[in-house]
């Protein structure tokens, strides 16, 4: 039986007691055809914050270290100072401040978390798992899209009113069209496009901007935010749909 209700909620800081996915089975990782889903779901940060920043699902390194290292210490480790550097160019931290207090139970502006709060790994075809970002847009088509679609009703449906801008790690097109679908699906009629990476939903505005991880190599061409290229226009996208949000009455 789920240690959670089936409402949705908004996590406050700290391990997540969520079954929600995995029935009666009182085991730890749950497979469904060539995924794998580990439970460790987790919320970070505020429980009534302005800003969301979701990453797709934990990685291995972030899976590893919430195992065995502190808590504070799981969400984007080892990818922490591009994140800081975005979140400074988007305006959103100021420069010179450090992203690591924001993680903690006391941070009043930030939660962080990921639209799959469960870790999730995919087998390829050499049997090896895999938690990169091409598998992102696999999520919700295969058969683990009702765990993805399942933790999106869960905390994305009925957000804390001072949410005003969630942004999404992520801006693949198919990433992009795939978590469009999703949060239409979910919000219905509250729902309409902004711009190619941005949407209000919920009383929020999502808005995509690059992922933080060392992987990604179109990260720099994002952060140079050169409109000659697709990275880079994106980033202005992203930079119209912020202002939307935080200016927003």
């Amino acid at each position: 039986m789920s240690l959670l209700s089936t409402i949705a909620t908004f996590p406050a800081h700290g391990p997540i007691a969520c079954r929600r996915c995995f029935g009666a089975s009182t085991d730890e990782t749950l497979t469904i055809g060539r995924w794998q889903a580990v439970n460790d779901p987790g919320a970070w940060g505020s429980a009534a914050p302005r800003i969301l920043v979701l990453g797709f699902s934990k990685g291995f390194t972030q899976a590893g270290a919430y195992k065995t290292g502190k808590f504070e210490n799981v969400p984007f480790k080892g990818m922490r100072p591009r994140l800081t550097e975005m979140l400074q160019a988007l305006g959103l931290l100021q420069r010179g401040h450090a992203i690591d207090p924001t993680m903690r139970a006391d941070e009043k502006d930030f939660a962080f978390g990921s639209l799959v709060r469960c870790s999730l790994a995919r087998s390829n075809d050499d049997g090896r798992l895999e938690c990169t970002g091409a598998v992102m847009p696999k999520a919700f088509s295969e058969e683990i899209a009702s765990v993805t679609r399942g933790c999106a009703e869960t905390y994305l449906t009925n957000l804390p009113s001072s949410v005003r801008l969630v942004l999404m790690l992520g801006t693949t097109d198919g990433y992009i069209k795939s978590c469009k679908k999703l949060i239409r699906s979910i919000h219905g009629s509250t729902y309409a496009d902004i711009n190619d990476v941005s949407y209000r939903a919920g009383g929020a505005i999502f808005v995509h901007v690059s992922h933080p991880s060392g992987l990604n190599g179109h990260h720099p061409k994002w952060m140079a935010g050169d409109m000659a290229t697709p990275s880079g226009m994106k980033r202005k996208m992203a930079e119209a749909g912020v202002r939307a949000a935080m200016h927003a009455a």
